[in-house]
């Protein structure tokens, strides 16, 4: 098994190229920030961006935890990948992961500055600095369905590597904010899960109403029951399929969470108007 160690200090825009950088080198699996990425999936592992510290971001990074770095191992033998790429730091902390997960040292380096030039590399740190935000080199659907909870914005990049020939390619990642860069850890409410949902109703211009609500919360995945009324003479299948449709939507894209399903019981059929 081939080990490659991707270098660069925080904020530089490592998970930003880190698919490039894969592609580049054929790699099959990126080891960054505690998770298993393949491709535009994850494997598996703790995301160092869910943590609510700083100090449990950098362990869960490291993969200190004996259960996250025995999970990573099995999955890793179990993928029994030819090439390996390593986020990291620091030379130091890659071969510190490469020793928790079983793996060989990384036998070839690249950092950040070979890939990136000085001003890609300024507008990474600002926006790491003042903005919070942080790179999970797969698609936002990949990362609300393994990650719920975090604050997410898709971005579709071109981009290619600095001194590489190779035309740029359009790559979908995501934009994230831990919660350690906030103050304390971000929990959502019932009330304010609902009220996104009224909103939502009410902004549709759809003839519904939101009445009873209940909200169901377990693990990050979140189940939504909602009670409408529908004005008379409409075709309500096809409404309530667009409302659920677009509460769900919504919902994810303000809070971050995973919404499982949103299910709707027409209650009334209202002859007022709307």
């Amino acid at each position: 098994m081939e080990i490659y160690a991707l270098i660069g200090s925080s904020g530089t825009g490592k998970s930003h190229r880190a698919a490039f950088v894969a592609n580049e080198f054929n790699t099959d699996l990126i080891i960054d920030d505690g998770l298993l990425i393949k491709g535009n999936s994850i494997l598996g592992g703790v995301s160092a961006k869910s943590q609510p510290t700083r100090l449990g971001a950098v362990k869960t990074a490291l993969f200190s935890d004996e259960d996250h770095a025995r999970n990573a191992v099995e999955l890793i033998e179990k993928e029994n990948p030819e090439r390996v790429l390593i986020l990291g730091t620091s030379l130091g902390m890659a071969k510190k992961i490469a020793a928790r997960l079983r793996l060989p040292e990384p036998e070839k380096v690249i950092t950040i500055e070979d890939i990136a030039t000085e001003k890609d590399i300024k507008t990474a740190r600002h926006m790491r600095n003042i903005y919070g935000k942080h790179v999970i080199p797969v698609p936002t659907a990949e990362v609300r369905k393994t990650l719920s909870g975090l604050l997410a914005d898709p971005v579709r990049v071109f981009l290619k590597l600095k001194n590489r020939p190779k035309p740029k390619r359009a790559v979908e990642k995501t934009l994230v904010r831990p919660t350690y860069f906030l103050l304390g850890k971000i929990s959502i409410a019932d009330n304010a899960i609902i009220s996104i949902a009224k909103r939502v109703i009410e902004d549709s211009q759809k003839p519904v109403k939101l009445g009873k609500a209940l909200v169901e919360q377990s693990q990050g995945e979140v189940r939504l029951n909602l009670t409408v009324k529908v004005k008379m003479g409409v075709f309500i299948p096809e409404i309530i399929r667009e409302i659920q449709r677009l509460v769900k939507e919504k919902i994810e894209y303000m809070t971050g969470l995973n919404i499982v399903s949103v299910n709707v019981v027409v209650g009334k059929i209202d002859t007022g108007d709307y």
